[in-house]
């Protein structure tokens, strides 16, 4: 009813973000960066690293399940979902990317990690899953389009996906 504000982060806007024990893995959405950010202190949160996504409109961030790689989207036609190697914050780099519908200006929303796969809601083209079991070599492996009376660039279609039910469901939220 009355929360309490700890601390607040103030170095530049982050658009979206996924804090996993004392690390927020920011979304630098105008800076273009995948954040690393201290928050063991949280009325002093400080940056550790941060390194460049590909279409430098970084709109969303997730860690793999066991730490060592952050997954990105750059909300932007013809994105690339960005892997980055993060187990040493000083030397962040990218070890893939990978855009659905090449060719086609899709523009990707959220990306969340389960197991070893990744799960993205794309506007026009619906949810795409990809193998990331091995972070330097995204595959695709299945689609669905939530919204198959459009394509290309735009912000119709699919808003979000969550994979994390017991069931092993996806849900799809779409703007239609």
């Amino acid at each position: 009813m009355n929360p309490v504000e700890l601390g607040r982060f103030n170095d530049f806007y982050l658009h979206d973000g996924m804090a996993r024990g004392d690390t927020l893995w920011g979304a630098g959405l105008y800076q273009g960066v995948l954040a690393a950010i201290d928050v063991s202190d949280p009325s002093s949160p400080s940056v550790m690293g941060t390194v460049s996504t590909p279409s430098q409109f970084t709109h969303n961030t997730w860690v793999s399940d066991d730490g060592t790689h952050v997954f990105t989207t750059d909300e932007v036609s013809s994105g690339f979902i960005g892997a980055y190697n993060v187990t040493d914050l000083s030397n962040m780099f990218e070890t893939d990317r990978i855009r659905s519908a090449t060719g086609t200006d899709v523009i990707p929303h959220n990306v969340h990690v389960y197991n070893d796969f990744l799960v993205t809601s794309y506007y026009t083209d619906g949810i795409v899953v990809h193998d990331a079991k091995y972070p330097d070599k995204l595959i695709e492996v299945a689609n669905f389009d939530t919204s198959p009376a459009f394509s290309g660039q735009g912000f119709s279609g699919s808003w979000g996906a969550y994979p994390f039910l017991p069931s092993g469901e996806i849900l799809a939220s779409d703007i239609e």
